[in-house]
């Protein structure tokens, strides 16, 4: 695949220059396929570069001169050989550097236009540098005096490209969108839409004084658009598309001035490069399919599969000729091809770049090293004096083990073998320095998630001094993750400060290794004094919320009971029982009244049975 970073040719196509995903900005020559420079910029994790581009600048001329004659001459040589090609690199902190390749240093970094991540630049001779950020502005820069011409508003979309026409009268940005702005009122002039995805990058052709056109590629899109620059329309579509078979990476256009004709050299995320022919003719409904597709294989001696080499870049030439870069990173190749419109592909074998790591490395070691024997080597730590070389001695019986030996470092073990009592801080030196040496993060959790303060500063103590900036990396992840490992790296960092400051200070790269702390510091401080406020909103709307559930308690208990039962009065009650004693007699009389109603019936019944029985 592709390489995914900002990169880009110089005008005379000498240099090639590429900033990765690790902030680092390489330079390779073309003409001998060598990395000539690589540039770290300071804070390059913290705050990498987002994206390059190459312009030029001159510097004032000299006004000590002993004749008018002499002046006159000087200033036209100077002129000329001052007037170089510099790249500017903007920042993911709003600020852009201008980096001189003849000098390999920094000549000027502009700063305080821009409060977000840069996102988009371009320059022109005549109104010089133009650069949009996430903080929805286009600001038009002053590189003689590193200060700002103008800025404006572009609105709520986020701007990823620009471009000038070629008449430099009209600036073009593009979000989702593309939008013409005059230069002089800030005032946008005409709109064009066609692109679902965020545009990527934005390229001018001019076909005469009168004509001009416009290619647009977006992420995610596998094709280009083409649109015409002289209709002044608020909106209007693409006149014609060009198809693709994945994602356009790097497009570089020419224009012919004998038939008019548009050549367009894309290369897309698979690492293939398509090349298109396009005669401006009104709208074009049908897409139009590249007229050669340019593919590089990889010279190997197995037949049945075959490992492609990815393009990274590609640039049209003046002659008409394709100046590819294809390779990885490590091993960069430049190449000039002339194209071939008899054939759809284009077929390139090359030498697989792995085989000539693999003849860099065997022409490495035909050089005949010094025999020396194992047991008079002696490895010593930078700084340490040399000792007398100890008497070895044949071990009798069995040596125990790795594990076992492990566990007697352990600080875990309450029994020790030998019957002294080790030193916890050079027991935890020695378990730190195998962690570090094996990047076994089991070992590294148990020594370094340790909360007591003694023995943190009693290991530092005992840890040599090449173990620093291991620890020093492990410790910077640590601050990376969550809040309980971050408050234990920061007391291993305060003691490792305090123990080991010389040694720090005379470290070669002390900025390279400490800039990822320092990054990790300046981004969490700026977000303490919003954290500080959300906090104490936070505590004022509890503190209302419990005062409120107070309250409304309070208000219950002074209300009183929600229901209330009302007993009777003695008096009812002293009613009520004598009407039941009062029943319950009536009762009981009516029982005996009863009883004796019967008996009576009983003894009438009897004698009338009586006076019966005598009468018969």
């Amino acid at each position: 695949m592709a390489s995914t970073g900002c990169s880009a040719f110089s005008s005379n196509q000498q240099y090639w220059a590429i900033c990765g995903n690790d902030g680092k900005l390489k330079i390779w020559e073309t003409a001998t396929s060598r990395l000539k420079q690589e540039f770290v910029p300071n804070l390059h994790l913290s705050s990498p570069c987002s994206v390059i581009g190459w312009i030029t600048i001159g510097q004032q001329p000299t006004s000590v001169a002993p004749s008018p004659w002499r002046k006159r001459k000087r200033k036209s040589i100077s002129e000329d050989a001052e007037e170089k090609e510099v790249i500017a690199m903007g920042s993911i902190n709003g600020s852009v550097t201008l980096y001189d390749v003849s000098s390999a240093s920094v000549i000027k970094i502009l700063e305080n236009g821009h409060s977000g991540c840069v996102t988009a630049l371009t320059w022109s001779p005549s109104h010089g540098l133009f650069t949009a950020a996430d903080d929805h502005q286009i600001v038009e820069w002053n590189t003689q005096e590193n200060g700002i011409k103008c800025k404006w508003k572009t609105g709520r979309g986020r701007i990823t490209a620009l471009a000038l026409s070629l008449d430099e009268r009209t600036i073009i940005s593009a979000d989702k969108m593309i939008k013409l702005w005059d230069l002089e009122s800030k005032q946008v002039v005409g709109t064009l839409t066609g692109h679902a995805n965020q545009i990527s990058f934005l390229k001018t052709i001019k076909i005469d004084e009168h004509t001009s056109y416009l290619i647009s590629g977006a992420k995610g899109d596998s094709y280009l658009g083409v649109w015409s620059l002289n209709e002044r329309k608020k909106e209007r579509a693409s006149i014609a598309s060009l198809t693709m078979q994945d994602e356009p990476m790097s497009v570089s256009a020419k224009s012919s001035e004998i038939n008019s004709q548009i050549t367009v050299l894309a290369v897309n995320r698979s690492g293939q490069a398509n090349l298109f022919t396009y005669q401006p003719n009104g709208q074009c409904t049908k897409p139009l399919k590249p007229v050669m597709t340019v593919v590089i294989a990889a010279d190997s001696n197995q037949k049945e599969s075959v490992q492609q080499v990815s393009i990274q870049s590609a640039e049209l030439t003046a002659d008409g000729k394709m100046f590819l870069a294809y390779g990885s990173l490590i091993n960069l190749t430049f190449e000039k091809i002339l194209p071939d419109l008899s054939c759809k592909i284009m077929g390139l074998v090359r030498s697989d770049c792995r085989k000539l790591k693999e003849k860099k490395e065997e022409a490495l070691t035909k050089v005949k090293m010094v025999e020396t024997s194992d047991n008079n080597i002696e490895y010593l730590a930078p700084g340490a004096a040399a000792s007398a070389p100890p008497k070895r001695t044949r071990a009798g019986g069995s040596q125990l083990p790795l594990k076992d030996r492990l566990e007697n470092l352990s600080l875990n073990s309450d029994v020790n073998t030998s019957g002294k009592t080790p030193s916890k801080g050079a027991n935890m030196a020695q378990l730190l320095l195998q962690g570090l040496n094996s990047k076994d993060r089991n070992i590294l959790m148990n020594v370094l998630y340790n909360r007591d303060e003694t023995i943190i500063k009693n290991t530092i103590t005992k840890l040599p001094v090449q173990a620093i900036s291991p620890l020093v990396k492990e410790l910077t992840n640590m601050l990376q993750g969550k809040t309980y490992p971050s408050k234990i790296a920061v007391v291993w960092l305060k003691n490792l400060l305090i123990t080991h400051a010389a040694h720090l200070l005379s470290h070669p790269d002390i900025g390279n290794v400490l800039s990822p702390i320092l990054g990790l510091i300046d981004a969490k401080l700026a977000i303490f004094t919003e954290l500080s406020r959300l906090r104490g909103r936070v505590a004022l709307i509890t503190g209302q919320i419990s005062h409120l559930n107070d309250q409304e308690s309070k208000d219950i208990a002074e209300e009183g009971s929600l229901l209330v039962y009302q007993d009777s009065d003695s008096s009812d009650d002293d009613t009520d029982v004598g009407e039941m004693e009062g029943e319950s007699e009536s009762d009981d009389n009516w029982a005996e009244t009863s009883e004796q109603e019967e008996e009576q019936e009983d003894m009438e019944n009897g004698k009338s049975d009586d006076n019966n029985s005598i009468c018969s």
